[in-house]
């Protein structure tokens, strides 16, 4: 069959799948409804390797109160701990004080899950801030007349939607994309959350050289965190998290500041979550697997006439394959697309995005693999029995 059959062939499948309108919705609801519950649901774990990372292969310490730990202490103390063999990340939280009622944070957008005051789970309206220009504001933050360095279009209370200009004698404007239920100290402070870089501009340019503070250090261990049987992060968690391990010391030595005692749900506990998680996540996907199988199984089965009507013209196997494959892969895709769009829709109506709260590129791979792509073996598996079966035989059981 040379290519340009072949394209005819998919075409005609395609608008096969238009034909029986009432039975084709039907399937798109149906496909709809899968693709949401597999994206969620993986969305779901993907946010669990974040969200829980420092439960499961890590460590997280917070300065015993404001003011504890300086900038410097920190980033030495961050040196110390990337050089211990069982570190695989560390993530430091830096903050300082922008005239009497403002604190800004640095935060890293590549490790924001790791900021325990403010991870992204945090977020009651809008999204992180991921990139230079934006900031998150604290919940209820109100902004004081006495600032003076503050200007924009901005109401009393900040909001999302809001913009902060900060100028002096230069300007730096910030969009407010989100606010965030915090945890952090200071609760009569407005606090901010910016990037990294972000922060460093504040400071050099509005700062006057008030004290650079840390809040708080994350680390990860090295291991395989899907793996149950993995042995790397258990070993890894176990020499570091005694009284006469390394990071116990380094975390009490005041050369680095007042650090309170590091906090981990314990290598044993983690390691048991870590496998009862790891289950839900198979039994997930395997049953993904099955009902992607099964409405294959239905798609063919209806469609049963038609295969012996193809038959009965001659078309060979291969062919009546691709005329079910099309079908099946046009209401597969469109029932994620509906499917994915419903859950953007869901998340705007809450005024939340929808990328920031569940989903990765990761995750929208792995839900696609499972509802659009796994259709090629499930309904090559379903048809199997279909296309070998006469023709007479397909006409008597309709």
């Amino acid at each position: 069959m040379n290519i340009l059959a072949l394209w005819r062939l998919i075409k005609n499948s395609v608008r096969f799948a238009f034909r029986a309108k009432r039975r084709w919705i039907t399937f798109v609801i149906i496909f709809a409804f899968l693709s949401a519950f597999i994206t969620l649901f993986v969305g779901a774990f993907n946010q669990y390797s974040t969200e829980q990372l420092l439960n499961q292969k890590g460590f997280y310490v917070k300065a015993t109160d404001e003011g504890t730990v300086t900038e410097a202490q920190g980033l030495n103390l961050k040196t110390e701990i990337e050089a211990l063999t069982q570190v695989e990340k560390v993530a430091l939280f830096r903050y300082f004080d922008l005239g009497d009622y403002i604190r800004v944070y640095g935060v890293d957008p590549a490790s924001k899950w790791m900021f325990g005051d403010a991870k992204p789970s945090f977020l009651i309206n809008g999204k992180y801030a991921d990139k230079q220009g934006e900031v998150i504001v604290s919940k209820n933050a109100t902004i004081r007349a006495d600032v003076g360095t503050i200007i924009g279009n901005v109401s009393s209370t900040l909001q999302k939607g809001d913009l902060l200009v900060f100028e002096n004698s230069t300007k730096l404007e910030l969009d407010v994309v989100g606010e965030i239920d915090d945890l952090i100290f200071a609760q009569d402070k407005l606090k901010i959350f910016v990037t990294n870089p972000d922060f460093d501009l504040l400071y050099s340019d509005f700062g006057n050289g008030v004290t650079k503070y840390c809040q708080s250090l994350a680390l990860l261990v090295f291991g395989k965190l899907y793996s149950p049987f993995d042995k790397e992060i258990y070993n890894n968690m176990i020499a570091l998290d005694t009284p006469g391990e390394p990071l116990y010391l380094l975390v009490k030595n005041p050369t680095y500041g007042d650090w309170a005692d590091p906090i981990t749900a314990g290598p044993d506990v983690a390691r048991k979550d870590r496998a009862t998680r790891m289950l839900y996540f198979i039994f997930g996907v395997v049953g993904g697997v099955l009902l992607t199988i099964l409405y294959n199984f239905l798609i063919v089965w209806f469609r049963r006439r038609e295969v012996a009507v193809l038959r009965a013209m001659g078309y060979e196997k291969g062919e009546i394959r691709i005329n079910l494959l099309g079908e099946s892969f046009t209401i597969s895709l469109v029932g994620y697309i509906i499917g994915i769009l419903s859950i953007i829709i869901y998340y705007a109506a809450r005024g939340m995005t929808f990328t920031n709260q569940l989903l990765a590129w990761q995750t929208l791979l792995v839900s696609f693999s499972i509802v659009v792509l796994l259709t090629i073996p499930g309904l090559l598996l379903s048809s199997l029995s279909f296309v070998r079966v006469s023709p007479v035989i397909l006409f008597k059981a309709r």
